[in-house]
């Protein structure tokens, strides 16, 4: 059986980078393929870009919007993808050319909802790759939906990000980006799906290669849109504790691993908005007990949760020095 599978691009000024990704997609040695491009509103040569590749290829389609943000792009993007799988790749990333290929086959082998990949980090600033391996598996592993929802409340080996996962397209049916988290917002999507997931497979080869840029919101330190992800993760302990009681412990270890994480991005800042901290440090102190249940919780982690939580003044000069 043959399967369309859309790669899905949000655009936006990607053009130091857009060739390369793009080169990386339309030279996939599986087809058929669909390609949305969905440029953001660039201000660079992006969307001259992206054009210039769908006069090149049939399977490209452009499209433009003023600038909205990535979550009106993604899900301006999900409107128009036609394929059974999706996969979502950003424009300053770039795949291997059997990406496609290998994903599917395993798919195919045991029908399963998502296909999730190893991948490659590069940050930018410093030129330098690192593998990201959890070393799952030598061969292919697949995950029932217990499995499934455990590993994604722990985030270490199963993350929220989209881009290394092809996913059957009629999980995201009734669903959305939401338009007002800025970090987090696909975890939170991939959160909603897996709750109609009944497989998944791990394909323990490195075929996606993620470039953090210091422009992106992930690269930079601590702000406003970072606060959003608490949101994330509030609503997801909210539905834990309804539907799955008993990996609340591991949700709410996870919600102030999450909290943790964005006190460290406030200690290294250069100024930070009182609140926002205060709020932090609030999170943490009531799921200490529950980080210090879980084993995913590195020991680093929680000491330095203890600390900054009550001390964050000195955390800071610590960290700092």
């Amino acid at each position: 059986m043959i399967h369309t599978v859309s790669i899905l691009v949000p655009v936006y000024n990607a053009s130091q980078w857009l060739r390369q990704c793009l080169d990386s997609i339309v030279r996939q040695t599986y087809q058929p393929l669909q390609v949305v491009l969905v440029d953001d509103g660039s201000t660079d040569d992006s969307l001259a870009i992206c054009r210039e590749y769908a006069d090149r290829y049939s399977f490209v389609e452009v499209y433009h919007q003023v600038n909205s943000g990535v979550a009106v792009a993604r899900n301006t993007l999900l409107d128009k993808a036609k394929g059974e799988f999706v996969l979502f790749v950003d424009s300053d990333d770039w795949i291997e050319v059997d990406a496609v290929s290998v994903m599917l086959h395993a798919q195919v082998d045991v029908n399963a909802d998502i296909v999730v990949c190893e991948h490659s980090t590069r940050f930018e600033s410093s030129k330098t790759d690192i593998v990201v391996s959890e070393n799952i598996a030598i061969g292919n592993i697949i995950w029932t939906k217990e499995q499934i929802v455990k590993s994604f409340l722990q985030h270490t080996k199963l993350r929220g990000m989209l881009w290394n996962k092809l996913i059957r397209r009629s999980l995201f049916c009734g669903h959305s980006f939401n338009q007002q988290v800025w970090y987090g917002e696909d975890a939170q999507m991939i959160w909603k799906i897996i709750q109609n997931v009944g497989k998944m497979v791990f394909v323990p080869q490195v075929l996606y290669n993620y470039r953090i840029l210091p422009t992106s919101i992930s690269g930079q330190p601590f702000g406003l849109k970072k606060m959003t992800a608490l949101g994330v993760w509030g609503s997801i302990c909210e539905d834990v504790a309804l539907d799955y009681p008993q990996y609340l412990t591991t949700a709410r270890a996870r919600y102030g691993a999450e909290a943790t994480l964005l006190l460290y991005n406030a200690v290294q800042a250069k100024s930070v908005d009182k609140m926002s901290v205060h709020k932090l440090q609030s999170i943490v102190r009531e799921q200490l007990p529950f980080m210090r249940d879980c084993d995913f919780i590195s020991a680093k982690m929680l000491w330095f949760a203890r600390l900054a939580s009550c001390c964050f003044g000195f955390a800071k000069l610590i960290i700092r020095q």
